[in-house]
């Protein structure tokens, strides 16, 4: 049997704690003194963010699956709508960090000696991302544990029970997930950008700035996102799920007129949160190509208007079908 997190009993910025029967969580465990061995940041629609062994990078709660119910537990913070918005956004910035084992371990004792903070693992990333959204959740956001995030003053336990998952949702948790596919070109960019230039770059943000300051590698960096296959990854969504692009083969899925509905108001609010940081990025990269006119920016500014476009047709068939339907 298999347990999953009902999706409509969280609200974005909640905390999920999980823990496994796996060596690593229970030396995790041992060592933090911790019921939980892992933390991560519910960022809306379905969406996670956290850091794991393969760095910092999103997850799709419809493929997070438990062998047991008491396995997850779900914190929600004493914060407003702005704070959580502030705190996702520091999550999703920080995707492509690497993993510090060490820090991990020793987060209890806090061994701060050697080191880098330029590193993640998933309580520190929690704790900063509220930190950096004036949210204090413990004494020392760089070094925690998810039992420090549990005894927090500023959390609070969500009565959320993880439910059996039927066999269809099991089906889909084990097909091909185009999330890994993007964490892999991902980390193969930072590789590659961190080789070149020699520093550690630990995040894409993070690249931007040094090709701001570097203008003699302007055309590798560029070459090196060209080659990953980065900038072809929404290909694989668009071709996988055309219905979310075309309202009349939206309106044709195989569901009653009430799980329409619904699908189509979860794609309206999901499509529309994810214009606003699409357009937010286009104008910092149009900034960065009119100051510093650099390949890069303008390869990225001709991504995000493609993006952009995709998205509106979203909102588009959305709300089609909602108009269709009474």
């Amino acid at each position: 049997m298999l347990y999953l997190i009902p999706q409509d009993q969280l609200e974005k910025g909640d905390i999920i704690l999980t823990r496994n029967d796996s060596l690593v969580s229970k030396v995790v465990r041992k060592a933090t003194s911790s019921g939980f061995s892992h933390a991560m940041l519910y960022v809306g629609h379905s969406s996670y963010i956290h850091s794991d062994r393969d760095g910092v990078h999103a997850g799709n709660l419809q493929r997070l699956m438990f062998e047991d119910a008491s396995n997850v537990m779900v914190l929600r913070v004493n914060c407003d709508d702005e704070a959580i918005n502030k705190a996702c956004d520091f999550a999703r910035a920080k995707v492509g960090t690497s993993y510090s084992k060490k820090s991990a371990v020793n987060a209890k004792v806090q061994l701060s000696k050697n080191e880098n903070l330029n590193r993640q693992f998933c309580s520190r990333l929690v704790a900063q991302a509220f930190e950096f959204a004036d949210t204090q959740l413990v004494a020392n956001a760089s070094f925690c544990t998810p039992q420090e995030l549990m005894d927090s003053e500023s959390t609070n336990l969500v009565s959320v029970t993880a439910r059996l998952a039927n066999q269809s949702e099991i089906d889909f948790a084990n097909t091909y997930n185009p999330l890994e596919k993007q964490t892999e070109i991902t980390n193969e960019i930072l590789t590659k950008v961190r080789k070149l230039s020699g520093q550690d770059i630990q995040t894409l943000e993070q690249v931007t700035q040094y090709v701001i300051a570097n203008p003699k590698h302007d055309k590798a960096i560029t070459a090196i996102y060209k080659d990953s296959g980065y900038l072809s990854l929404w290909q694989y969504e668009i071709s996988k799920n055309s219905w979310r692009y075309d309202g009349a083969i939206f309106l044709n899925l195989p569901l009653s007129k009430d799980e329409l509905k619904e699908r189509a108001q979860f794609e309206l609010e999901s499509a529309e949160e994810q214009l606003v940081t699409y357009k937010s990025n286009l104008v910092q990269y149009c900034y960065i190509e009119e100051v510093y006119s650099r390949e890069y920016s303008a390869m990225l500014i001709n991504l995000y208007d493609k993006l952009i476009d995709n998205t509106l047709d979203r909102i588009v068939a959305a709300e089609y079908v909602l108009e269709k339907i009474p």
